[in-house]
């Protein structure tokens, strides 16, 4: 027996039962109509949502599709831009003069800013104390810097080396000297280590020295604190430093009373202008005797020295109450370079300095083994019989007159004389072997006489000097050979007079 749901089905399926070609067509065309939506509209709009998908730079969706919008995220805060460094000056000088010379140009241009940083190249923290120095030194003192081609090499002290820079003060004819104590820096070339200003400028320092900021617990007591008689420490920049840090070296010093280098400087500077007067006031007149003083005098004149460019004096012993200094000068006259020694002394720290010896060995043998070129022999300063020096002048054979050269010492020797009229001199002619004794000692006599005529002809008095003829007494060289033949070299050296000064 057939169930209804078995009747229906074999309706469907049979096609010769009436009316089942009907079902079959439509649902045909309902595929159909299916595979046509899903290639017109389906898959169109499936290719469409892959083409969303893709990133909007590569293929942004037309105008009529609205893009979805993004999910919000919160904002990564923006970096905090990277602090740009302060403008440093340029260093790296070669040289010791380019920094002074710098610095000269940066002064005289009123770039008081540019001045102190060059100051305090090694220690920018004071830079703005250095800058208001300079400042006051310009406008508030009235000092006038000097030109570039005036800058100078002094030397070298405890491995440093001494620029100097002249300056102008109202109302003082000589200037005075602002000195640069340099050191080399492997990274940056020449920089600053310390400055000296005279006493005249004492006042630039302590007008630029602001109130010291009161002390915490943990700060340094002022007895810890280094400091020295003639030293006015520069202002700290930064209000608080850290009581871990150490004190800070002072970057200017105020010189009460030249330091050694200085003073040598300043003695060696009178001698290379032939002022004997300046000259001597630098010496102890008891240890340095007027002859050698007069003598270097003349050796400076007549090979017209001057500083040596590079390492013009040199300290090689610095103690607080005695120094050795080594001043080198050449002579372009000369075509040479030479040397001589200066020991200086002092009877305290507060005391200034004083020259008690010369060494003179070094530049009197280079000044007599090239005096030839100027067609003058010898040294000016020989060993006199009685004791100490003397300065000789030299005479043509068989002349009493004065070589042109004799003639220029004697006036260094007349402004010693005419300083003070109280001193006398002694002359003693000499000559060679040649000739009797009788007529070598008129001969003597009358070159001694020429002398004493000059030195009245430029103002000492006749009382001030004695004259004697010694004739071949007391030759300086020999006039004979070792074999007994004549020596002309020899006898030159005994054709003289010489000058003691009974001071």
């Amino acid at each position: 027996m057939r169930t209804p749901s078995s009747l229906t089905s074999h309706r469907v399926l049979n096609p010769s039962t009436s009316g089942g070609a009907m079902p079959v067509v439509i649902v045909l065309l309902a595929l159909v109509a299916s595979v046509a939506i899903f290639f017109l509209f389906t898959r169109p709009s499936m290719e469409q949502a892959k083409q969303e998908d893709k990133p909007a730079a590569s293929n942004p969706p037309p105008a009529s599709v609205k893009a979805p919008a993004p999910a919000k995220e919160t904002p990564t805060p923006a970096a905090p831009p990277a602090p740009v460094p302060a403008a440093k000056p340029i260093f790296g000088f070669a040289r010791p003069l380019d920094l002074g010379k710098e610095m000269v140009r940066s002064l005289t241009a009123g770039d008081f800013i540019r001045a102190g940083e060059l100051a305090a190249a090694g220690d920018p923290d004071q830079s703005k104390a250095a800058t208001a120095v300079f400042e006051r030194m310009l406008k508030g003192l009235g000092a006038k810097v000097g030109i570039e081609d005036q800058v100078e090499l002094i030397g070298l002290v405890e491995n440093k080396t001494r620029v100097a820079i002249p300056l102008t003060l109202p109302g003082n004819q000589e200037p005075v000297r602002l000195q640069l104590d340099l050191e080399r820096d492997d990274k940056m070339g020449w920089k600053i280590s310390r400055l000296h200003l005279p006493k005249e400028l004492s006042s630039a320092v302590v007008a630029a020295t602001p109130p010291a900021p009161a002390m915490s617990a943990a700060a340094p007591s002022p007895a810890a604190l280094p400091s020295g008689p003639a030293t006015a420490p520069a202002p700290q920049v930064s209000s608080a430093p850290s009581p871990k840090s150490a004190p800070k070296s002072p970057l200017f010093t105020v010189e009460e009373t030249p330091d050694a280098l200085t003073f040598g400087s300043d003695f060696v500077r009178a001698l290379l202008k032939h002022d004997f007067v300046a000259a001597r006031k630098f010496v102890d007149e008891k240890k340095v005797p007027a002859e050698r003083l007069a003598g270097l005098c003349i050796v400076f004149e007549e090979g017209a020295y001057e500083f040596k460019p590079t390492k013009p004096l040199i300290i090689t012993v610095a103690n607080p109450e005695v120094s050795w200094v080594i001043a080198q000068v050449q002579s372009q006259k000369l075509q040479q370079s030479t040397e001589f020694g200066l020991e200086m002394q002092r009877a305290g720290v507060d005391q200034p300095w004083k020259v008690v010896g010369l060494n003179l060995s070094e530049i009197l043998s280079s000044f007599a083994s090239s005096a030839s070129k100027m067609g003058v022999p010898y040294t000016p300063i020989v060993s006199n019989p009685k004791g100490g020096e003397s300065l000789a002048l030299y005479f043509e054979y068989d002349q009493a007159e004065l070589h042109p050269r004799a003639l220029k010492q004697l006036e260094i020797v007349a402004g010693l004389l005419n300083s003070d009229p109280s001193k006398k001199l002694q002359i003693a002619g000499h000559t060679d072997a040649k000739g009797t004794d009788n007529y070598n000692l008129a001969l003597s006599q009358a070159r001694a006489e020429s002398v004493k005529k000059q030195l009245a002809g430029l103002g000492v008095a006749a009382a001030q000097i004695v004259t004697t003829g010694l004739g071949k007494a007391q030759p300086l060289g020999p006039n004979q050979k070792a074999d007994g033949t004549d020596d002309p070299e020899g006898r030159s050296k005994n054709r003289r007079a010489e000058i003691y000064l009974d001071f």
